[in-house]
């Protein structure tokens, strides 16, 4: 077992890729006939898996495998048309991942993104080589909010849950990595920090963040 972990979200997280979600879920719906507002966007989509985002802006579909298939496919194609071009980790990041690879702590992601999205971001993100586990929502029975996906990621890095610090932009994710008992960081590319109440720190990027800050946060945890 390690004495405590990381844990990072992907989307908006790893990457400030949020607003090309939401400039891919605006033209899906534009062509459908429904408009979707950044701070609909925001309250109810931000954090969710894609079945759950068409069954929650489509209520009234009739979503068959078939359709619900086509439809995610769609979104994310043309969410990574939008987003080629301007892919990049958020700053200070790939600092601190190298600074806690250096010091052994395990680090994974836990996303509700598809295998598709995750593939395209490993190919653009100059992070992998520090990243020994990723988990998606097809791994578990109830992606976020619900913890489940935070467990898993623990139980592959062999961390007690409260023992790992997680890292979302979301309010879904903050919701959920609190309920797996975690240490949450919130940080606000999405959301500003007052959304973020329950969160143990709220940061804007991962300037000036190191090994030692990230221990002097947590370390009251791994003493008790």
């Amino acid at each position: 077992m390690h004495a405590w972990g990381i844990i990072f979200d992907m989307d908006g997280t790893l990457m400030d890729n949020n607003p090309y979600h939401l400039k891919a879920w605006q033209a899906f719906c534009e062509k459908r006939g429904r408009r979707l507002t950044e701070e609909e966007y925001l309250q109810q989509v931000s954090g969710k898996n894609n079945e759950a985002t068409l069954q929650y802006l489509f209520p009234n579909e009739e979503w068959n495998q078939e359709k619900l298939s086509a439809a995610k496919a769609e979104k994310e194609s043309l969410y990574r048309t939008l987003y080629a071009p301007y892919i990049k980790p958020i700053n200070g990041l790939e600092h601190l991942m190298r600074d806690l690879k250096l010091h052994d702590i395990p680090i994974a992601v836990a996303t509700s993104a598809m295998p598709e999205n995750i593939q395209f971001a490993w190919e653009h993100l100059p992070i992998t080589p520090y990243i020994d586990v990723i988990v998606d929502s097809s791994q578990v029975k109830h992606g976020k909010p619900a913890p489940d996906l935070y467990w898993l990621a623990a139980e592959k890095i062999k961390v007690p849950p409260q023992k790992c610090m997680v890292f979302e932009d979301s309010l879904n994710g903050v919701q959920g990595a609190l309920a797996a008992g975690m240490y949450v960081v919130a940080i606000t590319t999405s959301h500003g920090a007052e959304a973020f109440p329950r969160a143990h720190q709220v940061i804007h990027d991962y300037v000036g963040l190191s090994h030692e800050k990230l221990y002097n946060w947590i370390k009251h945890r791994l003493l008790s």
